[in-house]
């Protein structure tokens, strides 16, 4: 099996793949939860700080050398003022999903072909690797461990993952049994994981508006 990658983007964008069907199947969520997870990498390196609830810039014009990462720190600091993270979870999802989706191309994990103009074949490389992830983030939710034992990465994998719905593994009866757990490795992520809850609960919220209002 290939090594599963660091970079949480990555591991959320092959937890997300269908092997079968060779395709995402999870659509616009994988891009809040892709951003969410930029987001909680660049905290985690010191790159990002909490700011009365604002994500700013840590100063020195930090970089980490990973590409996406990287662009994501960029769009943040061509703001002229700090923006609040939930904001920023739903700021630019298609691009940084592209961007990890291409990164993955470059690394030799992913070969991506157009089916139509609103469809892509997306192979994963090492079919076992989305399956792997999974299990990680299901027995992360579903564990005994003490959360504050939980490594803040595996803590987002699993949260966001479940909170995204980005694998049938994380079905709703196994988010409901576990929605303690789940609400405490959301915050165990850093701040990335309430702002992303609150981004997904608004655009639930809008979409509900929209149908209501229809």
């Amino acid at each position: 099996m290939e090594q599963i990658p660091d970079s949480l983007p990555r591991r959320l964008f092959l937890l997300a793949c269908d092997v079968e069907k060779e395709r995402l199947k999870w659509g616009d969520e994988l891009g809040y939860a892709i951003r969410a997870a930029a987001l909680a990498e660049l905290e985690a390196r010191g790159c990002l700080k909490d700011d009365g609830g604002k994500a700013r810039p840590a100063g020195g014009g930090r970089r980490t050398g990973d590409p996406v990462l990287d662009g994501v720190m960029r769009g943040i600091e061509g703001h002229s003022r700090a923006r609040r993270w939930h904001t920023l979870v739903q700021k630019e999802r298609r691009d940084t999903c592209l961007a990890v989706e291409s990164d993955l191309v470059r690394a030799g994990l992913l070969a991506v072909a157009s089916r139509t103009l609103r469809r892509k074949e997306i192979t994963v490389r090492d079919k076992e690797l989305p399956g792997v992830l999974r299990a990680e983030a299901v027995a992360t939710l579903t564990g005994s461990d003490p959360v504050d034992r939980v490594e803040p990465s595996r803590a987002a994998l699993a949260s966001f993952a479940a909170l995204a719905r980005l694998c049938p593994e994380l079905s709703w009866g196994v988010r409901h049994r576990n929605r303690r757990r789940l609400k405490e490795l959301t915050a165990r992520a850093g701040v990335a994981g309430p702002a992303l809850k609150k981004a997904l609960d608004a655009r639930t919220a809008a979409a509900s508006g929209a149908s209501a209002g229809g």
